[in-house]
């Protein structure tokens, strides 16, 4: 809690000059989940200062009694995603004269006095958040995804469930044997190329969240600032792009967890920025986070053009697709991070993750790729350029 409410300024620059590195460390991560457990305590502190007297007061005394017998368990359940999602739904209901959801509180009270061995009243058909739905049979689990490869584990649960869960678009498939098997062929890719990007994923990714959209060139994917460890993603067409979104989605849960202690930008002015992976104009601080994202992504494909046997002369598909996405990366942050660093709004901590990001892009700017890479890459420029203009008129670039 200390940490959360007293990050000195002395810290907030060490964290952006770690994120800069890309030395995403244990004992950092750890920290960044221990904001995210702080969070939501706080949370749901205010959820329960605004329902006093009614049929909650039970559940948050259980759960009261639970974080003095067994504080381990609860820092476990606490940072659960769906936690955060519920507790700033019912804050908003309050708000806005609604009634909250407290019946989902009640459930999760449950569900944690059955995680530490006690028997609480549960009916057959009754949703436990974490856990899954309780039968005449017993507890019928949320089913949980295993990968293991080079020494690295890796444990998430595949919720199609939840409803709080539920804010990241329409549910698609939730074939544990599939997802089960997909996760297992991105996980070996991850371990064998890209080592030290899954190390932060299997410390930060808990929960996968299945979208629709499977046959899609591109899958969709999502993450929720609410929503720590928790990634939204319709079916991956190959293992390569898999392990591409897992990256994607995890640096932006990073930097979500980072800008809970650090402000990067200053307030928004109303100013909105040319982002070139959307097709809406974005304010500065959304704008920032898909840099830092694309960033990982550029570093990825830049192993990636090295991971499959191939020369200029004949080239494998693996290397071609490589090289033209490691080209257009590059380019697309870098322009982007220029717009930021321009824009004369960063804070500093912001301004020594913006302009330390350049400086890498300034490197791998110059690492010759082949000539068709080049022009690949420039000629998605040129088209998403053109379609957003085209969808925003008024803008410029």
């Amino acid at each position: 809690m200390r940490w959360l409410t007293e990050c000195s300024a002395a810290e907030t620059y060490e964290i952006c000059h770690r994120l800069v590195d890309d030395d995403l460390t244990s004992e950092l991560l750890t920290r960044l989940r221990e904001i995210q457990l702080h969070r939501n305590q706080l949370l749901l502190e205010a959820v329960r200062r605004q329902v006093r007297g009614t049929d909650a007061d039970a559940a948050f005394r259980a759960l009261a009694e639970l974080q003095e017998s067994d504080p381990r368990l609860m820092a476990e359940l606490l940072v659960l995603p769906q936690v955060g999602c519920w507790a700033v739904d019912c804050l908003r209901r309050l708000r806005d004269g609604e009634d909250p959801d407290l019946g989902y509180l009640v459930s999760f009270s449950a569900g944690a006095a059955l995680r530490a061995g006690r028997r609480p009243p549960l009916r057959p058909g009754a949703f436990v958040p974490g856990l899954g739905t309780f039968a005449e049979s017993g507890l019928v689990p949320i089913p949980s995804l295993h990968a293991r490869a080079n020494g690295l584990g890796l444990a998430v649960q595949l919720d199609a469930v939840d409803p709080y869960l539920a804010g990241f678009g329409r549910r698609g498939e939730a074939d544990p044997v599939w997802w089960q098997r997909e996760l297992g062929h991105a996980w070996q890719v991850l371990c064998e190329r890209h080592h030290h990007a899954a190390g932060t994923i299997a410390a930060v990714f808990t929960t996968l969240v299945p979208l629709e959209g499977r046959g899609r060139v591109r899958p969709a994917s999502a993450t929720s600032g609410w929503a720590y460890g928790a990634i939204a993603l319709s079916p991956p067409p190959d293992p390569v792009a898999f392990a591409e979104s897992l990256v994607h989605e995890v640096w932006h849960l990073v930097l979500g967890a980072v800008e809970d202690v650090v402000e990067l930008t200053g307030p928004d002015d109303g100013r909105r920025w040319y982002a070139p992976w959307r097709s809406d104009p974005r304010p500065l601080g959304p704008l920032l986070q898909g840099c830092f994202a694309n960033f990982a992504i550029t570093a990825f494909w830049r192993a990636e053009r090295h991971a499959s046997p191939g020369d200029e002369r004949h080239a494998s598909p693996a290397v071609e697709r490589a090289e033209a996405e490691f080209a257009y990366r590059r380019a697309i942050t870098f322009e982007a991070l220029t717009r930021a660093s321009g824009s004369g709004s960063l804070t500093g901590p912001g301004e020594v993750l913006v302009n330390g990001l350049l400086d890498r892009l300034r490197e791998w700017l110059r690492e010759p790729v082949p000539a068709p890479a080049e022009r690949r890459a420039a000629d998605l420029r040129a088209r998403h350029r053109a379609r957003w203009l085209s969808a925003n008129p008024g803008f410029s670039i």
